[in-house]
């Protein structure tokens, strides 16, 4: 019998409807289904009364829900009783993530966690390309998109990513500063080219969400050479404000368009679904998420 079956059972008890179960658990409200659909294929019996309004258990589902936190429970319990022994990690951590916010970003924090864990080594592979993180083999990948869709991985959200619309002075001074974002169909704008639909740039402005068809005439898969065409005074870029700190203190670009924020961004870390989550896994999964919960490591992301 699945523990994860069983955890996402008793939350969707609490919470009394599943969507409210699936945000709980950072998961698809199908994702959910299946696995309360699983648990009760399992136990030949219902365990829940589905309405328009929500769910509530049956009497077998009360009565399972009862012993399904004493097992989660023990479980916890046991998982804490190693704790000690579990403090010596050891084996290997198969880690992808973005490129370019691993280099300004990731370094400090795994090198800190691999000094704690001499033990353990460590397998990254760094790119800004999306990868297959079941089919590599990966025990944990690091994504930062506004959502998530795919349903074969348990997600754990770790940071905000804010970004900005910024230019270097002396692009504006010749070509003029876009007061709205419809005005940057006039202007020369770079493209990242790892994203669908990148020409579309959304913006979250005082009437709601708009989105904007702009052109340009550099699109590269690197947010370095974004980066290098706005400082140039070539084009307009939007890109997060990891890669903008250090241009931004020495004035080699500004934010333009700042009544007009766009869309917030998310760190994710994924993982594959398993009945029980390697200890190392997790170790590295709270410290990261320690990290990045420090408030002036937020303000850097």
């Amino acid at each position: 019998m699945d523990l994860v079956n069983i955890r996402t059972f008793c939350r969707t008890v609490e919470e009394g409807n599943l969507t409210a179960a699936a945000k709980a658990l950072h998961i698809t409200k199908s994702v959910a289904s299946r696995r309360i659909q699983a648990l009760e294929d399992n136990l030949d019996v219902r365990l829940l009364n589905r309405t328009t309004r929500g769910v509530n258990p049956t009497d077998a589902g009360a009565l399972f829900y009862e012993r399904g936190l004493k097992i989660l429970s023990d479980v916890d319990d046991a998982r804490q009783s190693v704790k000690s022994v579990s403090d010596n990690l050891m084996g290997q951590l198969r880690i992808t993530a973005p490129r370019s916010f691993s280099d300004l970003n990731l370094q400090e924090p795994l090198m800190a966690f691999a000094a704690l864990h001499p033990d353990l080594s460590f397998d990254l592979h760094l790119s800004d390309q999306r990868v297959d993180v079941i089919g590599g083999g990966y025990d944990l990948a690091l994504r930062i998109a506004p959502g998530l869709n795919d349903t074969s991985l348990i997600a754990k959200k770790l940071a905000t990513i804010n970004g900005l619309i910024v230019a270097s002075p002396a692009y504006l001074k010749a070509h003029g500063t876009p007061q709205s974002p419809d005005e940057l169909k006039n202007h020369n704008c770079v493209f990242y080219a790892n994203v669908t639909a990148s020409e579309q740039w959304r913006f979250a402005g005082p009437n709601g969400l708009k989105a904007v068809r702009v052109k340009g005439s550099i699109t590269t898969n690197s947010g370095v050479m974004q980066l290098a065409a706005a400082k140039s005074g070539i084009a307009i870029a939007s890109l997060p404000l990891f890669f903008l700190q250090e241009a931004l203190k020495k004035g080699d670009v500004v934010p333009i368009l700042e009544n007009w924020q766009k869309p917030e961004s998310f760190l994710y870390a994924l993982y594959p679904e398993r009945r029980l989550l390697p200890v190392k896994v997790r170790a590295l999964l709270d410290f990261l998420g320690d990290w990045y919960a420090d408030p002036a490591r937020q303000a850097r992301v």
